[in-house]
């Protein structure tokens, strides 16, 4: 098949430049050339599924002496990327079929017997291939600058309910955590997505749960008043998140403003910005996304963002323009090996990965220390989406020390525990670059892999201390949104039904009661708890069932293995 008729030409194509260049990331492959060499989002995608199986496709193929590589002549394949994708869509995908013809398609379709033999034993011995994310719940951030958090879990509540055609819990629950998040079955990601009436206003932001702790940490710690910097920006989450809890906050200290002081203010009170966020991004790119998506998402009286297109890194910190700054967050480049379903997300450590990690680190920790060396800054906020020690509680360590000696002015960094994030359970790693048991609580940590229901997190916070500190006047944020009111908080709901359905769906089928078998062979497969199942019919069921039963099975294994001992990096 030529390669303007291929349907998986670009994608093989763009899978060949990544097996060529392991130390780079897929989306720096991707989308760094620019141009008309940007692929679209669906090979994007196709290949980014694609890696995350090609532990399991290497496996099939060479299982037996390679036998099954030697039957469809892989090793002669030119476009090794192309036949990978291929094998991809025939034993992974969701509809398990490849689209279009050619040589190497009829090479691979020849053996699909085969080749689908491997995959079942394959996948049964390694029960996590699926994909862990699948089970999340689908988060959704409301913002407050343009939506009351109830009106738009009302709206969502109502769309949901529309959407959910089968039994099962279909409610909109309030986040434990965070205040203005929003917590949606799984399946809700099939109808809820960037098209979304919602999403395009601005009112709602699709953002996972530990994406949304470094905003909430930074605005809801110490003195939330003064000016902030976002020191790596864009796309532009997080720091419309922070715009809008400091929105909030400036708007509860109105509220609860004496009657009398409230009258003097009316005049002028809706065009005094208290505060400014200063989001740097360095990439022209993704700095016009950043400005584009600051556009659309921040409306407030109370909070201006000003995006700035430089280097962090170049800022002089004595610069007159940051001279109110009291807080930075830093949400560094990291190695997103804490996304569960992230292509780059590492299996091993080769040296080039190594090398990749170490690097991150190096930069990350020159800029926690430029952060650092602001000196009027109280507050910073580090966080990343690795679960690397190195580029996590190593890198808190080093600039930490670094930092900390031979001052002169008698100002100290610390580690402080969020009280916002008081409840989460999971913390840092006592001993890692010397931090101790008190260092390391201070720290959170997120595993998607081990029960945390959201992608893999790291999040520190800093504060200055000094020799005459005089907190009297201090005003922590008590950041609330009132998210709360009215809405059920989320406690683990869709997780206790992923897992309740697992031994019921793998058991094999109860055996039929009397009144069951008076009903004769349409109600067979049919329990007595379930009617409505009965009265479909026998073909419809019997696949369905095959379908769940094959989900369940991956799912209950997986949980069998959490419920040993959870599977560590590499690092750890």
């Amino acid at each position: 098949m030529s390669k303007n008729t291929s349907p998986y030409y670009a994608a093989g194509t763009l899978l060949n430049t990544y097996l060529q260049h392991r130390n780079r990331g897929l989306k720096s492959i991707a989308f760094d050339s620019g141009g008309n060499n940007v692929p679209s989002s669906s090979s994007y995608a196709t290949v980014a599924k694609t890696i995350q199986h090609l532990p399991a496709i290497n496996s099939i193929l060479n299982a037996d002496n390679k036998k099954l590589s030697k039957a469809i002549d892989f090793d002669s394949y030119k476009n090794k990327g192309l036949a990978y994708v291929m094998i991809y869509e025939l034993l992974f995908s969701k509809f398990q079929k490849i689209r279009g013809g050619g040589q190497i398609k009829r090479m691979i379709v020849k053996h699909e017997k085969e080749l689908r033999r491997e995959a079942d034993e394959y996948t049964s011995k390694n029960p996590s291939l699926g994909d862990p994310s699948s089970n999340f719940p689908r988060y959704v951030r409301v913002n407050v600058m343009h939506s009351p958090v109830a009106d738009a879990a009302k709206i969502l509540q109502e769309e949901l309910t529309k959407a959910s055609s089968e039994e099962g819990n279909s409610t909109v629950y309030a986040d434990a955590h965070v205040p203005d998040l929003l917590v949606l079955p799984p399946n809700a990601s099939s109808w809820l997505h960037h098209d979304s009436e919602l999403v395009k206003s601005g009112k709602i932001i699709l953002q996972d749960k530990s994406s949304c702790f470094s905003a909430l940490v930074c605005a809801s710690s110490g003195d939330f008043r003064g000016d902030y910097i976002d020191a790596c920006s864009a796309p532009g989450n997080k720091t419309s998140h922070l715009a809008a809890l400091l929105h909030a906050s400036f708007a509860a200290a109105d509220e609860d403003e004496p009657p009398k002081k409230k009258k003097k203010k009316k005049g002028n009170k809706t065009n005094k910005i208290q505060s400014t966020v200063f989001a740097c991004e360095r990439s022209s790119a993704r700095f016009d996304t950043l400005k584009s998506r600051m556009d659309q998402l921040v409306s407030s009286s109370s909070v201006a963002v000003e995006p700035t297109h430089g280097d962090f890194l170049k800022i002089d910190p004595s610069d007159p323009k940051y001279a109110n700054v009291r807080a930075i967050m830093l949400d560094p480049s990291c190695s997103g090996s804490g996304i569960v379903n992230a292509p780059d997300r590492s299996t091993t450590q080769n040296s080039d990965e190594k090398n990749r990690i170490q690097s991150l680190a190096n930069f990350q920790t020159v800029a926690l220390k430029h952060s650092m060396s602001f000196p009027q800054v109280e507050r910073i906020v580090y966080s990343t989406c690795s679960v690397h020690d190195e580029e996590n509680e190593m890198v808190v360590s080093s600039a930490l020390a670094e930092m900390n000696s031979g001052k002169e002015d008698g100002s100290e960094w610390k580690l402080v525990a969020p009280q916002c994030l008081q409840h989460w359970p999971r913390r840092g790693k006592e001993g890692v670059g010397g931090l101790s048991k008190s260092q390391a609580d201070c720290l959170i940590r997120c595993d998607g892999l081990d029960g945390d229901e959201t992608n893999g997190f790291f999040v520190s916070y800093f504060e200055r201390t000094r020799v005459s500190n005089d907190t009297s006047s201090v005003q922590s944020s008590e950041v609330t949104c009132n998210a709360s009111i009215g809405i059920p908080l989320y406690d683990g709901q869709y997780k206790k039904v992923v897992e309740s359905e697992v031994p019921k769906k793998i058991e094999k089928d109860p055996k039929p009661t009397e009144e069951g078998k008076s009903k004769g062979a349409k109600s067979k497969n049919a329990t007595p708890s379930n009617n409505k199942a009965a009265e479909k019919s026998a073909k419809k069921r019997a696949k369905k069932l095959a379908w769940k039963k094959k989900q369940a099975l991956q799912k209950g294994e997986r949980l069998k293995k959490k419920e040993g001992i959870a599977p560590k990096s590499k690092e750890e």
